[in-house]
């Protein structure tokens, strides 16, 4: 029997979104992700950001990604799902901010909030019934496009030839830029540049495709600080 997943991202192009007059989500990157780093189908039942913000709660955290994963860990309980994944771009902490400390730093203090909102529940509500909420952060250190350039061979299976102008960077975690400037190294427009040379476009659809074929092994070298956190805990 196939394990049910509870997981919450941020918009369509990391986890996706619903599709237009049917109950059918349409998947992003970080489904076929989580699947190929957990070597298991899992089925996903997917949370909008919009049914957590109706959500209200008498106690718990006061704020911060810890009100999120703990709401999450609510909705987990009624539907019995023991599993839960919280989805969360570490990048808006970070500002503007291009050193690597100031990456490290935004990236612990979201991880850190996810993980004290599972935590926070569980104490509350763990021990009553001997079953706890595995909930599990999944926190890119910039954002998804800073995951998806790790791996050349990906876009070669998807596109039939390897990045070459520009190329892909060796620590795609860590590219940094002005969000404002096309030619800068901020992950979405190095991305919409490397995607250029195929014809192709930021997408949910692209990312979906290129997460596909993704390789973990290059996931967990190229992106250590961020995704190998992330793959320790699902494992």
């Amino acid at each position: 029997m196939q394990e049910r997943v509870l997981l919450c991202g941020e918009g369509p192009t990391d986890y996706g979104n619903p599709e237009y007059g049917t109950n059918r989500w349409e998947e992003g990157p970080v489904q076929p992700i989580i699947r190929k780093t957990a070597g298991k189908p899992f089925i996903f039942e997917h949370v909008e950001k919009k049914e957590l913000k109706r959500l209200r709660i008498q106690r718990g955290p006061q704020g911060g990604h810890a009100v999120k994963a703990y709401k999450l860990s609510v909705i987990a309980k009624k539907r019995k799902i023991d599993r839960v994944i919280c989805y969360v771009d570490a990048d808006k902490l970070s500002g503007k901010g291009n050193k690597e400390a100031v990456a490290k730093e935004s990236f612990r203090r979201v991880y850190s909030d996810i993980k004290n909102g599972f935590n926070d529940f569980n104490e509350r509500f763990g021990s009553r019934n001997g079953k706890k909420i595995h909930g599990i952060p999944m926190v890119p250190l910039r954002m998804i496009e800073s995951w998806l350039l790790s791996d050349g061979n990906a876009f070669y299976k998807c596109f039939g030839t390897y990045p070459s102008s520009p190329p892909l960077p060796h620590k795609p975690e860590l590219i940094w830029g002005d969000k404002d400037d096309p030619e800068s190294n901020y992950p979405k427009n190095l991305m919409n540049r490397v995607l250029k040379q195929y014809y192709k476009k930021n997408s949910r659809e692209v990312f979906n495709e290129i997460a596909k074929t993704i390789a973990i092994d290059m996931l967990r070298e190229r992106c250590p600080l961020s995704f190998e956190p992330f793959y320790i805990n699902l494992r």
